[in-house]
Formats: C-alpha cells, structure tokens, sequence
C-alpha cells in the first residue's frame, strides 16, 4: 500500500471530490456528500455477500466502493461523466478496487444491455432530472429486489424569493399530497443542472406508479431517504390502453 503522504498527493491531483469517504485507513476523500452517513439513512444492509449491485449517478463512486466493501460480488458505477474527470479513478487505484465504471444515463438504462441487479443505488440524482418519471420506469426494469434512493425534496426546503422555508408555511392544507418544486434557472443552490424537487409524498407516489413498495426511512435538512422494493408484475398504469401504457407494453416502442 501507498504511503500516507503517497495517497494524499493522489487524492489531492483531484480539483473537486463529491463525496466524502474513506480510502484508507484514517484518510478520507475531501467531499461533502459524507457516503457513510447517507448508507446509514438509506439503511442499506452492512452484509451484500454474494449480491449485484447497480449504483447510478456514482460519480467519485464512494457508494459503489463501500458496497464493494460490504461484500457483492459484482459493482458497477454508473453515470454520465468519464472517471479520470471525477475522483472514481483515483480512488479506485488507492482501494485496489474491482468496481466496474460504465458511463450512461439513467434514461438509458435497459436490462437488456447492463443486466439487473439485486440492489440499485440512486443516490443524489432525481432533482437533476427533467424526467423523473421515466428514470422511476428504468429503475425498475434493472431492478431485481431494493433500489436505494436519497434526494433532495422540499417538506422543509422549498425555496421562495425571500429564502427557504418549510413546505407546510407556502401550503399548510397540503403537504401530504404529491408536491414538486420546477427550477428554471438554478434556483435551488445555485446549480442550474437541478430541475425538480419534490416533496416526501412526490417521491412515495412515483416510485410506486413504477412498480415499487417504497418507505421513507429519514430525512435530515432538505434531505430524505428512501427504501424501495420490486412489486411483481407490470404496475397498473403500465396495463391500460394509454400512451404510457403503450409505450411500456410494446418493445418496438421506446422514450428518448
């Protein structure tokens, strides 16, 4: 093994780390988004032996390296930017890791070409999109038994002109029904690669018009996470004579 200032130097040719976690023994990447805590949250079992494992949006890849650690036998960090331009890479090198890195969206994900997985990962991707709903469809179709979600919502984070507040002082009467947030311009930190945040209920409703049995475990600040488990068979909506009904029941039919 490198030696510690060795490690360092690798960890420090990176200019930006996401995530926060451990690739030695008392030296951890210099991200915010701390891996550990966020596992705890989302409740993700300590022992994986012998399971597949899908994480998508893995960027430095933290989650994927500690799923590693818990023991699947086979981890593959998914997401849209090449390795060496975020830390997966450099820390790969450092934990002498076997997780793969494929590079992807998650509106492209088809079992057909990528497998399925026993536990897929989705943490800090679906305020990114400008379709959640058919990332929740694509989940599902790679999706053997849990998916795992953490994401920004809006129960005690909704953004205002004059700041943030909870989502029960802009609509008291209304805070258990499906709720989502659109920012057009950045709105939420700053960061125009977000578009929606939705509430608690937002994130229950969609995962099960997917074809999940979806709890909320905790939330923290603007956070919240989720665990959600595969129902059998096709949803409801994915049965009927509609468009998206069509579109899910017809191979020769497909979504961006």
């Amino acid at each position: 093994m490198d030696s510690k200032e060795a490690i360092i130097q690798k960890l420090n040719k990176i200019s930006y780390w996401f995530q926060y976690f451990e690739v030695a023994p008392g030296i951890f990447t210099p991200g915010a988004n701390n891996v550990e805590y966020i596992c705890e949250q989302m409740h993700l079992p300590k022992d994986l032996t012998g399971m597949s494992v899908l994480d998508v949006g893995a960027y430095d890849g933290g989650f994927s390296f500690e799923c590693e650690r818990r023991g699947a036998s086979r981890v593959i960090a998914y997401d849209l930017p090449d390795p060496n331009s975020t830390g997966f890479n450099v820390a790969k090198e450092i934990l002498a890791s076997n997780v793969e890195y494929v590079r992807g969206s998650v509106y492209k994900l088809d079992p057909k070409e990528i497998g399925t997985f026993d536990i897929v990962l989705f943490a800090g991707v679906l305020y990114h999109l400008r379709y959640p709903l058919l990332a929740c469809d694509r989940l599902r179709s790679v999706t053997e038994k849990f998916c795992f979600i953490e994401t920004q919502v809006i129960d005690n984070w909704f953004v205002t002109p004059d700041g943030v507040v909870p989502l029960s002082k802009v609509a008291p009467k209304y805070t258990s029904l499906p709720i989502c947030q659109f920012y057009e311009h950045g709105e939420l930190g700053n960061d125009t690669s977000n578009w929606f945040s939705p509430n608690i209920a937002a994130v229950l409703a969609w995962f099960r018009s997917a074809g999940f049995d979806i709890k909320h475990l905790s939330s923290w600040g603007g956070r919240a996470a989720f665990s959600a488990e595969v129902l059998s068979g096709l949803p409801q909506y994915q049965q009927s004579i509609s468009y998206e009904g069509m579109v899910a029941g017809n191979s020769k039919l497909s979504v961006l």
